[in-house]
C-alpha cells in the first residue's frame, strides 16, 4: 500500500511566511491605529469605540460565520455545482439582512442616535462582506491575494478615520465610519477587479431543491461553529460591558488598547501557522488520511505550545522593560495596569492555542460541543465581572479572560488527546 506524505515542510514554511507577511502589515498599521487614536480621541472615546466595534464583531460572527466555516469546509466538494455562485450569493444575502435586523434592535433598544445606527449598519455588512472574500481566497490557498486584501483595508483603517476629522468631531463614529469605509473600499475594488468571473441566474429551475439543501448543509454545519465564534467574541465584548458599567471611561480605553495590542502581537506571530494549516487539515481529513491529518495537528500544537512558552516567559522575564516601552508610546497606560499584561498574554495565547486543540470537533463535524464547551468560559467571565470587578477593577477582569480561556482550551485538549487515542497514536 503506497505511503500518503505529508505537505512538505518547506512549502508550510513558505506559506507561513506569506501568511505572516498578510498579517504583517494590517499587525503593524493595528499597532499605530491604537496609538494615534488614543493621542488623537483619547482614551474615553477609544474605549467607547472599542466597546462598539466588539458588538459590531459580535454581530458579524453570528450572522456571517456559518456561511464562512461551511466554505472552509465544504469548498472542494460543493466548488463543482453549476450553481454554486448563486447558492452562495443567496446565503450571503440571508446574512445581510440578519445582521441588519439584528444591530437595528440593539441600537434602538439602548436608545442610540440614528447615525450611529446608520454607522453601525455600514460597518457590519462591510466588515462581513470583506471576511467572506477573504475566506474564499484562503479556501483557495492563495495567500498572495490575502496579503492585498488585508493589507490594504488595514493601511486604510487607519487613514480613513484621520482623514475624517476634518469632516466629523473627535468621537468614536467617526473612527467606526473610517474603519467601515476601509472595508468596504476593498470589497468595491474586488468585486470590480473580478466582475468577469461573475456568472449565475438566480431563476427558478429544477435544482432549486438542491440549492436549498446545499444551504441547510452548510447551516447545519456552520451554525454551531458561528454560535462558538460569537460566544467567543462575547467575552471580550462582556468584559468591555462591565468595565463601562463600573469603571471610569478612560478605563476602558486603557484595558481594550492593552488587550487589543496583545491581539496584534498574536496576530504576527501565532495565528500565520494556524491560516497555513486549517485548510491542508481539512484537505486531507476530506481525503480520509485520519491519521495523517492527528499527526499534523499533533505536530503543529507542539510548535505553536513551544512558541507561545517561549514568548510568556520572555515577558515574563522582562515585563517592566516591555511595559516601560508601551507607556512611552501611549502615556496614558500608568503604572498600575502593568499587572493586566501577562494574564491577558496567556489568555490571548491560550486561545491561538486552541484553535488546534478543537480541530478535531469540526473534523468529526461536532462543533456543537465546541459551542457547549465554551459555555463555561461565558459562565467564568460572569463570575468574574459581576462579583469581583467591582472590588478589584480591571485586574479581576484580566485573570477572568485568562481562566476563560485556559477552560475551553483544556476541555478541548481532552477532547483532542481522546480522539488521538482512538486511532492509536498515542
Amino acid at each position: 500500500m503506497r505511503l500518503i506524505k505529508l505537505p512538505s515542510y518547506r512549502q508550510l514554511f513558505k506559506e507561513t511566511i506569506y501568511y505572516a507577511i498578510s498579517k504583517a502589515v494590517p499587525g503593524l498599521f493595528g499597532f499605530a491605529s491604537i496609538v494615534l487614536f488614543m493621542r488623537i480621541f483619547g482614551a474615553s472615546e477609544y474605549g467607547q469605540y472599542s466597546l462598539l466595534i466588539s458588538q459590531c464583531n459580535l454581530i458579524v460572527a453570528l450572522g456571517f460565520g456559518w456561511l464562512n466555516q461551511a466554505q472552509l469546509r465544504y469548498y472542494l466538494n460543493d466548488r463543482n455545482n453549476n450553481n454554486y455562485q448563486a447558492i452562495q450569493i443567496k446565503a450571503l444575502l440571508f446574512c445581510f439582512v440578519f445582521c441588519t435586523v439584528i444591530i437595528t434592535g440593539l441600537i434602538f433598544s439602548q436608545s442610540n442616535s440614528i447615525e450611529l445606527w446608520q454607522v453601525c449598519i455600514f460597518i457590519i455588512l462591510s466588515m462581513g462582506g470583506f471576511n467572506y472574500i477573504k475566506t474564499f481566497y484562503q479556501v483557495k490557498i492563495l495567500p498572495r491575494m490575502i496579503i492585498m486584501l488585508t493589507s490594504s483595508q488595514a493601511i486604510l483603517a487607519l487613514l480613513l478615520p484621520i482623514g475624517l476629522l476634518s469632516f466629523y468631531d473627535k468621537k468614536e463614529t467617526t473612527i467606526l465610519l473610517g474603519v467601515g469605509l476601509s472595508f468596504f473600499i476593498v470589497i468595491i475594488y474586488m468585486i470590480i477587479k473580478n466582475k468577469n468571473n461573475y456568472s449565475f441566474s438566480f431563476r427558478k429551475n429544477k435544482i432549486m431543491e438542491n440549492r436549498k439543501s446545499y444551504i441547510a448543509k452548510w447551516f447545519n454545519y456552520g451554525i454551531p461553529i458561528s454560535l462558538w465564534l460569537a460566544a467567543g467574541l462575547a467575552l471580550p465584548f462582556l468584559d468591555r460591558v462591565f468595565i463601562n458599567q463600573n469603571l471610569p471611561k478612560a478605563e476602558l480605553g486603557i484595558y481594550s488598547g492593552i488587550q487589543e495590542l496583545l491581539t496584534r502581537f498574536f496576530s504576527l506571530t501565532l495565528f500565520p501557522i494556524t491560516l497555513t494549516l486549517h485548510p491542508r487539515i481539512m484537505n486531507s481529513w476530506n481525503q480520509a488520511k485520519s491519521k495523517e491529518t492527528l499527526r499534523l495537528i499533533f505536530h503543529s500544537f507542539i510548535l505553536m505550545l513551544s512558541l507561545g512558552l517561549i514568548i510568556i516567559f520572555l515577558v515574563w522575564i522582562f515585563n517592566d522593560f516591555i511595559f516601560f516601552g508601551i507607556q512611552k508610546i501611549i502615556p496614558q497606560f500608568k503604572n498600575q495596569y502593568k499587572t493586566l499584561l501577562l494574564p491577558l498574554l496567556c489568555a490571548g495565547f491560550l486561545w491561538q492555542l486552541s484553535f488546534l486543540t478543537h480541530k478535531m470537533l469540526e473534523l468529526n463535524e461536532k462543533t456543537y460541543i465546541m459551542f457547549f464547551a465554551i459555555l463555561p468560559s461565558l459562565i467564568i467571565n460572569l463570575i468574574g465581572n459581576i462579583f469581583f470587578l467591582p472590588k478589584f477593577g480591571g485586574f479581576a477582569t484580566a485573570y477572568t479572560a485568562f481562566l476563560s480561556a485556559l477552560s475551553y482550551c483544556l476541555i478541548t485538549g481532552f477532547y483532542f488527546i481522546f480522539s488521538m487515542k482512538k486511532i492509536k497514536l498515542l
